[in-house]
């Protein structure tokens, strides 16, 4: 990449080749407090997160750095993904009666903005160690909606994630021609703090609740990249 300045473009988190994750989330009612831990573990050799395995942490993003004449790089990721809706069609029949109900299907949205630095060190001329570091702010947003079939009421349930963490991002990039690059490496995403809101509308009543959420996620990723020197 030389020893200059230059401009590096890339997509990170293409491939989450290992994914563990613990969410934690304590709720607080009537002086009694409930924490409700959930963890899970994935593989992945091309590109796929099963379900249960799908955070915030671990959808692609797009990242720019700029790096210095000395190797230090200043940049940042964005990560943004979203549902674009759909629709639960039931058919019930009991004998000449036929009964339809639909519903919106579950959907979420997610946004994410991670601010670092990070300090490349050749390793040979095609090698480079590139250990990155900086704090997250991650937003996920999620809402669902069913039938009540007992009296016919509709219901729908929304959480709202704001979630803050240390993101640690050591990788080694790959130089196999000049001005891209391929990187693979470990990461670590630490909750710093982290709230869910949950709401639930059912009927004319609405709830709402505001419990801690703290989200850990270890992976082992791969992405690529470009970069122009100056």
């Amino acid at each position: 990449m030389g020893d200059g300045p230059a401009i590096i473009l890339s997509a990170d988190r293409l491939v989450p080749l290992f994914s563990y994750t613990r969410e934690s989330q304590t709720e607080t009612q009537n002086n009694t407090t409930t924490t409700r831990a959930t963890s899970g573990s994935a593989l992945s050799l091309l590109w796929g997160v099963p379900g249960q395995n799908a955070t915030v942490h671990n959808i692609p993003r797009a990242a720019f750095d700029f790096k210095f004449g000395m190797g230090l790089t200043v940049g940042g990721a964005v990560a943004f993904a979203f549902g674009l809706g759909g629709s639960t069609n039931t058919e019930t029949k009991n004998g000449a009666t036929t009964t339809n109900t639909s519903v919106d299907s579950p959907k979420s949205t997610i946004f994410g903005f991670a601010p670092r630095a990070g300090y490349m060190l050749p390793l040979t001329d095609r090698i480079i160690f590139w250990p990155r570091g900086g704090f997250g702010v991650y937003s996920v947003s999620t809402r669902s909606e069913i039938i009540d079939n007992q009296n016919n009421v509709r219901r729908t349930s929304s959480n709202t994630d704001t979630i803050v963490s240390l993101d640690l991002d050591p990788q080694f990039a790959f130089i196999p021609i000049e001005h891209f690059f391929f990187n693979v490496g470990p990461l670590v995403n630490i909750p710093l703090t982290g709230t869910r809101k949950v709401e639930t509308v059912n009927g004319p009543v609405t709830q709402s609740r505001s419990d801690d959420l703290a989200v850990f996620h270890f992976g082992i990723t791969a992405g690529l990249g470009g970069y122009i020197g100056l």
